[in-house]
C-alpha cells in the first residue's frame, strides 16, 4: 500500500527542489568565497558500490545550486577523498577536507569510517552526513543520518514480507562481521520476532570471504523460508545470491541493497523474479513514482548528463545509490538557510524546528532520540523494491512510514538489540 498523500507531496516539492534554475531570476548569481562539501567516502573496493555512484547526485545538486543562488548567496564546490572503507584512511580525508578544503560538510557511508573522524569533525564544528544512522548519538550534535533507510527498512521489509507470505514461518538473516551490520541485524531481528517470524539463522560470515558456497550452505541447513542478507556489502550479494540458486532457494530473499546489474550475470531473470530480492534503495525511473515528479526530473537530467550518449556517461546504469547522498544535504543545506549562517549550533537548531523538510526522498520528519539518544535522525517514507522482469531492474511496491510500527513494537525491537549490547549506550 502505498504511503497517504505521498505523491501529493512529491509534487508539490517538485519545482522547488529538483528545478531550482527555475527562480534564479528571483535572486542574483552566487558570488564570494566558495562553501565548501565534501564527500568522505569508498570510491574504491568492496564497498564502492554504495559510495562511487554517488557522486553524480552530489554534483548534480551542486550544480543547480550554483545555477540559482547558491547557499546564502555563495557558490559551493564539491571536494572528494577516496577513503576505501578504511579507517584510518576516512580520518586522513577528513583532516584534508577540513584543513587544506574548509568544508563546512562532509557525507559518507559511515560505520567505522565515521567513527574514526566524527571526534574530529565535531571539535572543528563540521557537519557529518553517513548513510548509517548507527553513527548517530548525544556526543555527535553535529552527525545527522537517514538518507539510507537503515535500519529503519530492515525493520520494515520482514514486516512487508510476511504480509505478502503469510503462511512462510522461519527465515534467515547474514551480513559480514562489521560494526554497522551488527546494529543493523540486531535491529532486524528484533523487528521479524516482532512481525511473527521465527529466526533460525543469525550469524556474520568473515569480511574477507571469498567462497560463499559453504555460507549458504549452512544457512540452508537451518531451512528458513525466508533469507535476508541484511546490510551484506554490494560486492558480495550477487555472490551470496548465485549460491542460493545454485543450491536450489526459491524463497523470498531480501537485502538493504541489491543492484540487478551485477546480480543478473550470475542468475537467471526467472529465478530473480520468483526469489523478488526485496530491497529499499528505489530507482527514480521507476514508474511509481508519475510524471511530473522530482523523482523523474532527478532521473531524466542525470540520464541525459551521465547516461548513453551523455557528456559525462558513467558507463552503467542509474542506481539507487546515484541520488542517495542528496537527501541529507539537502537537509543540512535548508538549515543553513533556515539559520542565515554556516554556524554549526544554529543550523542543528534549525533543523530540528522544522516539522518536516521536503527531500528527494519525500518528506523527512526529525526523530531518533528513542534509537540513537539524539534528534538527528531524518525519517522519510521507507521504500521496498522488488524484482521485475517487465525491466530487468527493481520497482516499488511499498512504502510506509516507519513510526507508527516502530512505536507500536519497539519494545520488542529495542529489547532484542539491547540484549546483544548493540544500543548506543552500550556502545560508546
Amino acid at each position: 500500500m502505498k504511503f497517504q498523500g505521498l505523491l501529493k507531496w512529491l509534487a508539490l516539492g517538485a519545482v522547488a527542489i529538483a528545478t531550482p534554475a527555475a527562480y534564479a531570476e528571483d535572486c542574483p548569481a552566487p558570488s564570494g568565497d566558495p562553501i565548501n562539501i565534501g564527500f568522505n567516502v569508498a570510491l574504491s573496493g568492496a564497498t564502492a558500490g554504495w559510495g562511487l555512484p554517488g557522486k553524480t547526485g552530489l554534483q548534480m545538486w551542486v550544480d543547480e545550486k550554483n545555477a540559482a543562488c547558491g547557499l546564502l548567496g555563495r557558490p559551493v564546490e564539491l571536494h572528494l577523498y577516496d577513503n576505501e572503507y578504511i579507517a584510518s584512511k576516512a580520518l586522513q580525508g577528513a583532516r584534508k577536507l577540513v584543513l587544506e578544503n574548509d568544508v563546512k560538510f562532509i557525507t559518507g557511508i559511515g560505520g567505522t569510517t565515521g567513527d574514526s573522524q566524527i571526534p574530529f569533525l565535531t571539535e572543528a564544528g563540521v557537519f557529518y552526513a553517513p548513510l548509517s544512522t548507527v553513527d548517530l548519538n548525544p556526543d555527535r550534535p553535529y552527525t545527522i543520518a537517514g538518507t539510507d533507510v537503515f535500519p529503519r527498512g530492515e525493520m520494515m521489509r520482514p514486516l512487508y514480507i510476511k504480509a505478502v507470505y503469510p503462511d512462510l514461518k522461519t527465515m534467515a538473516i547474514v551480513s559480514q562481521e562489521d560494526p554497522v551490520a551488527e546494529v543493523g541485524q540486531s535491529y532486524e531481528a528484533g523487528a521479524s520476532k516482532a512481525a511473527g517470524w521465527t529466526v533460525v539463522y543469525d550469524e556474520h560470515f568473515a569480511a574477507d570471504t571469498a567462497d560463499f558456497a559453504p555460507v549458504v550452505t549452512a544457512i540452508l541447513a537451518a531451512k528458513p523460508d525466508y533469507v535476508s542478507m541484511n546490510v551484506t556489502w554490494p560486492d558480495y550479494i550477487p555472490l551470496i545470491m548465485e549460491q542460493l540458486y545454485l543450491q536450489g532457494f526459491e524463497g523470498p530473499i531480501s537485502a538493504n541493497y541489491i543492484e540487478w546489474s551485477t546480480v543478473l550475470p550470475k542468475v537467471p531473470a526467472e529465478w530473480a523474479a520468483k526469489v523478488k530480492g526485496f530491497e529499499s534503495y528505489p530507482r527514480f525511473d521507476d514508474p511509481w513514482w508519475g510524471e511530473p515528479s522530482m523523482q523523474r526530473n532527478f532521473a531524466n537530467d542525470w540520464i541525459a548528463r551521465y547516461g548513453p550518449d551523455g557528456p559525462e556517461d558513467v558507463g552503467s546504469p542509474m542506481t539507487g545509490i546515484d541520488w542517495l547522498y542528496v537527501p541529507t544535504l539537502q537537509i543540512w543545506a535548508d538549515g543553513v538557510e533556515k539559520a542565515g549562517t554556516l554556524e554549526p549550533d544554529a543550523v542543528i537548531e534549525a533543523i530540528r524546528s522544522n516539522p518536516w523538510v521536503m527531500t528527494l526522498e519525500g518528506p523527512a520528519t526529525i526523530t531518533g532520540e528513542e534509537m540513537w539518544g539524539i534528534r538527528n535522525m531524518m525519517s522519510q517514507p521507507v521504500p521496498t523494491t522488488e524484482f521485475s522482469t517487465d525491466c530487468n531492474c527493481k520497482r516499488i511496491v511499498d512504502m510506509q512510514r516507519f513510526e507508527p510500527w516502530f512505536e507500536a513494537h519497539k519494545a520488542t525491537i529495542i529489547g532484542e538489540v539491547e540484549s546483544r549490547g548493540n544500543m548506543w549506550y552500550q556502545r560508546k
